[in-house]
């Protein structure tokens, strides 16, 4: 699809913390569009279990931010949450006054909410840009159906659909999504942004500093680094692991570095509105921890993270699980290590980076692995095939 400077663009989204920098998708879209299209609209709505519960619009013409509207705060069931979206959308939407020439929506519900106006010809072409999939999104088997029956419209009624992995195509296929009526796939991996990105020289970095990045859950494994970390301090004085988002497993593990005796190496950021803040913590760091449980349920199987890519964007080397596609190639390009997810794999793989005189060769080859995932230039290739 080409782009005019006098197009019209549409974006909705969800989100768990707002945030007006760039780092995930949806902003990452809206930044590289800012500088392509003279007007964005952009339509976020909030996650049941986001700190803000309200939806807005923002709009942009030739870059600034002209105009920006919130709802009321909205409370009820996490059914509810979704259910009001679609209004909110059609609300927005009316109140704009404006015809589309493209929307990117970010979820199968979004894409859905959007359908009619694609019909009316509101909105000339839509894509559904779909970040996460799993068989298993609910485990309640009535909810979990609703989903798909949603998804498979999306796929449907979409004019393109993007995916971070050709293996959410596969798993939809295998969940009876008619490829004959759904919308051709195009693979949009996530990305670093590397023009942000300043990469320091390796003697300017802190080489015993681990950091995660992420929401704080169990599955996310961050209590096993800390397990790993209690046999490992005794031997860096100066080791640090910094741990930056927050989540419902956050108090456990903060207790559990008290247990550990561990606290004068563990730092817990918090959430950090500032994504800039964030890569510049992250360049200083010597290696990034990615560690995916092997559950059913894990949408990373399907999906394409990017905590990984923002780790070789800032030029670290990835301790990860056997779980994204993309371990097999941090691996083969030997841009960081495959554990398993257990201590003693960890273990064994942070003391070879910390100690090894190879970590320069992974540090080289994470730099050279990011040049092939930067986020312009896959967003213009996605674009192009649109």
């Amino acid at each position: 699809m080409k782009l005019y400077k006098n197009d019209n663009i549409l974006i909705l989204s969800h989100f768990s913390e707002r945030s007006s920098s760039s780092g995930f998708p949806p902003e990452e879209i809206k930044d590289f569009l800012l500088k392509k299209v003279k007007r964005i609209t952009y339509i976020e709505h909030s996650f049941p279990y986001a700190s803000d519960h309200r939806s807005s619009m923002s709009i942009y013409e030739n870059g600034v931010l002209k105009n920006q509207i919130f709802t009321p705060k909205i409370f009820g069931p996490e059914i509810f949450f979704y259910f009001i979206d679609f209004f909110i959308t059609f609300y927005f939407l009316i109140k704009s006054r404006r015809r589309f020439d493209l929307c990117i929506a970010l979820d199968n519900l979004n894409t859905f909410s959007i359908l009619p106006f694609r019909k009316f010809g509101i909105v000339k072409k839509l894509v559904f840009y779909s970040i996460d999939y799993t068989p298993l999104r609910f485990r309640n088997k009535i909810l979990n159906f609703f989903y798909h029956f949603i998804d498979r419209i999306a796929c449907y009624g979409a004019d393109k659909i993007w995916v971070l992995s050709d293996r959410m195509i596969s798993a939809r296929k295998k969940n009876n999504v008619d490829t004959k009526k759904s919308a051709t796939n195009i693979v949009l991996p996530m990305g670093a942004n590397l023009s942000r990105i300043q990469i320091l020289p390796i003697e300017k970095i802190n080489r015993h500093d681990i950091v995660f990045i992420g929401h704080l859950l169990k599955k996310q494994g961050v209590q096993i680094v800390l397990e790993a970390l209690s046999d490992i301090v005794p031997e860096f004085s100066d080791l640090k692991f910094i741990i930056i988002g927050q989540g419902e497993y956050e108090q456990k593990l903060k207790l559990l570095t008290k247990k550990l005796k561990i606290t004068n190496h563990v730092e817990f950021k918090g959430f950090i509105n500032s994504y800039k803040l964030v890569e510049n913590i992250l360049c200083r760091s010597a290696m990034g921890v990615a560690l995916y449980s092997p559950t059913s349920d894990n949408y990373t199987f399907y999906t394409d993270p990017g905590k990984p890519k923002l780790y070789i964007g800032c030029g670290l080397p990835i301790i990860i699980t056997d779980i994204p596609k993309f371990a097999r190639v941090v691996q083969k390009r030997k841009a960081g290590i495959i554990v398993d997810y257990n201590v003693k794999s960890l273990k064994n793989a942070l003391m070879f980076l910390l100690t090894s005189d190879n970590y320069k060769k992974y540090r080289a080859n994470a730099i050279k692995l990011a040049k092939e995932y930067n986020t312009e230039n896959l967003i213009q290739k996605a674009l192009i095939k649109t």
